[in-house]
């Protein structure tokens, strides 16, 4: 189930003249040019703007390698269990 909710907005008369009459459509028009709008957005990939951020960066791309591939949850729960000296 989809929870709905009611917002207000301010629409110049411009827009307003050439978006669809209450009652025929509006709200299904104006949901589909947000869903259009969201789906075209995508965030810049990060960008250090610092000495500091680009020395991180740098870490974080060589370092890379160490991470991937990640561990399932049973690989985790091993691993933890190794380090503790458990054998469950």
């Amino acid at each position: 189930m989809t929870k709905s909710t009611t917002v207000s907005v301010k629409i110049p008369g411009r827009i307003l003249e050439q978006i669809p009459a209450p009652g025929n459509g509006r709200s299904g028009f104006i949901l589909q040019a947000i869903e259009e709008k969201l789906a075209r957005s995508s965030s810049a990939p990060w960008q250090p703007q610092t000495a500091r951020g680009r020395r991180l960066a740098d870490l974080l791309e060589h370092g890379a390698n160490e991470r991937h591939p990640l561990l399932s949850e049973a690989q985790v729960a091993q691993e933890l269990s190794e380090r503790r000296g458990r054998n469950f």
